[in-house]
């Protein structure tokens, strides 16, 4: 199926924008001819919401239509931004090196000083900078990040992020055969490392640092955020993941086993249940489209409350002297998008046009979602929805579009 968040699903098309706003009426049928149940979409700029708007449902059994305010997502790959902020913040603190040996911050407290470092190049070091532009060599292995996944807050409590990363990192098949900070190669693993780091450093658990360093800062209502299933305190208000095409039901439960995926009692979909991750900081955090706009506010606003204007220039800056992967068994299908770059914990997209975004998207089962920024820092799109993307399911190709189109419109609709 997929990788536990799929950085790369929207810049697959790069289509041509459109050059108006697309009407309520335009966009529910996009949503609906890709059999995507709901969606919630805002435009920002650095100080005001210009556009927000709700479509279709955040539950089908009971009937729950989407909500702005109400309508709590998994953010799915669009926590990963909020694990580089934390590091940050700890940078301009002076308690955290980029460019230092992460064993300087993970040995002292792990088991038998236990070290993490590349099998093939045990000298180099591995750095929070690497981890958090994906450039630390780290492999994938869809296998492994499958078994992260446990439904409910299952996957937190069997399985702690120490124990997780280290769990991955020491199979030595789960690296690139080459040096760290030479190649780029997305990694959810590496991400949440980052976020390992962040807890050793501060002595509090990462899910608590977010809390308290990020979230009431920004006024995100806690009761209604978090990484926990329990965090929220209305379970109705979290928007339920579906699946459309029932015959892909075997391939669901032999993919995840353990989520007991089922045939929704509504005609040709399936009902995924609520989850979690051991690699949580990657993926994990949950809120409204509301309460992100306030972070993806806060990025556009140079970093305040949060950080320093430093701080976000050098998250936007794309690391130098780093290349894509390519395996020998790669072919030219197979390489990854030209277009991507990766910063501190964002990704930049160029279009075709020439117009460049920064920000994160995330794919998780039956989470699709975009949070762009344009180049000049004007104008932020977020586009949440409960549509599922799967790379085997041709329904995921009318997701991708349906998804570009609403975003891009947006930027043109308020750029012009």
């Amino acid at each position: 199926m997929l990788v536990l968040l799929v950085s790369t699903v929207f810049t697959l098309l790069l289509s041509t924008s459109a050059k108006e706003c697309l009407s309520r009426s335009s966009i529910e049928q996009s949503l609906l001819d890709a059999h995507v149940p709901g969606a919630v979409v805002i435009v920002v700029n650095n100080t005001n919401i210009l556009y927000q708007e709700a479509f279709g449902h955040g539950s089908l059994s009971p009937v729950r239509m989407m909500d702005v305010d109400a309508s709590i997502f998994v953010l799915a790959s669009i926590s990963k931004p909020f694990v580089a902020v934390a590091a940050m913040q700890l940078v301009e603190a002076n308690k955290l090196d980029l460019d230092a040996d992460i064993n300087q911050y993970l040995s002292s407290s792990s088991p038998l000083n236990h070290r993490i470092f590349h099998p093939q190049y045990p000298s180099d070091s591995i750095t929070v900078r690497q981890l958090l532009s994906h450039s630390a060599s780290i492999g994938i292995n869809e296998e492994a990040y499958n078994t992260f996944m446990q439904t409910g807050d299952t996957a937190l409590n069997i399985l702690s992020l120490t124990d997780a990363c280290y769990t991955y990192l020491d199979n030595p098949s789960n690296w690139l055969p080459t040096p760290p900070g030479t190649v780029s190669l997305y990694s959810n693993v590496g991400n949440a490392l980052a976020g390992l780091v962040v807890e050793r450093v501060t002595q509090m658990p990462f899910e608590e640092y977010v809390r308290e360093k990020i979230l009431k800062p920004l006024n995100i209502d806690t009761k209604k955020a978090g990484y926990r299933l329990s965090d929220i305190d209305n379970p109705d208000e979290l928007v339920k993941h579906y699946a459309f095409n029932a015959t892909l039901l075997d391939q669901w439960n032999g993919e995840w086993p353990q989520l007991n995926v089922k045939q929704s009692n509504l005609s040709n979909w399936l009902d995924i249940p609520f989850y979690s991750v051991s690699i949580y900081p990657a993926g994990l955090l949950r809120m409204s489209a509301k309460s992100l706009s306030l972070f993806l506010r806060m990025l556009m606003r140079n970093g305040y409350p949060l950080l320093h204007s430093r701080s976000i220039a050098e998250m936007r800056q794309t690391i130098d002297g780093v290349v894509p992967y390519q395996s020998a068994n790669s072919t030219s299908t197979e390489l990854p998008d030209p277009m991507l770059s990766f910063g501190l914990g964002l990704i930049w997209e160029e279009r075709r046009d020439g117009r460049r975004f920064f920000g994160h998207t995330g794919v998780m089962p039956a989470a699709t979602h975009s949070m762009l920024i344009n180049e000049q820092r004007t104008i932020g799109v977020i586009v949440l929805t409960n549509g599922n993307v799967d790379a085997n399911n041709e329904n995921s190709i009318k997701i991708m579009h349906a998804l570009d189109k609403i975003r891009m419109s947006w930027f043109s609709c308020f750029e012009n």
